[in-house]
């Protein structure tokens, strides 16, 4: 296993997924790069876990600067290499497309993400993952 896509949102589903694919990569030397995907549903803004600001651009920009500062909080203390990146779209969609992207062996992420809201509008992207990822996906726990 080379290459490992993770995906991120900031919630605490996806830091621990952090962590295991953290440890996962650093077992096997692995290339990791976190994606964080950038998606709106309508009523998402609502249930946002930053304060909600005017210009739905700047939630967006809080919200993937909070995915970036707790992936970072998971994984610097692991001192392996890994990268941060951000796309736009279906969550789903996007973290297949940047693996297949970047030939990922494996897709990590967690079995909750950001809001009950984003599950119910959505479906949850681990499952739609599981289901349609054209790679193996890891579905990490939240313990």
């Amino acid at each position: 296993m080379k290459r490992i896509v993770l995906g991120v949102d900031g919630s605490d589903g996806s830091i621990q997924a952090a962590r295991v694919a953290g440890r996962l990569t650093a077992d096997l030397g692995a290339e990791l790069t976190a994606v964080h995907v950038r998606h709106v549903a309508p009523m998402a803004l609502s249930a946002a876990p930053v304060a909600v600001a005017g210009d739905p651009q700047e939630t967006l920009g809080a919200i993937e600067e909070l995915a970036r500062k707790r992936t970072a909080q998971a994984l610097d203390p692991l001192d392996i290499p890994w990268r941060f990146r951000v796309r736009a779209g279906d969550p789903a969609a996007e973290l297949e497309q940047a693996a297949a992207e970047q030939g990922a062996d494996l897709i990590v992420v967690g079995s909750q993400g950001q809001t009950v809201v984003h599950r119910l509008l959505l479906g949850s992207v681990s499952t739609r993952l599981t289901h349609h990822a054209q790679r193996p996906v890891m579905v990490v726990p939240l313990t």
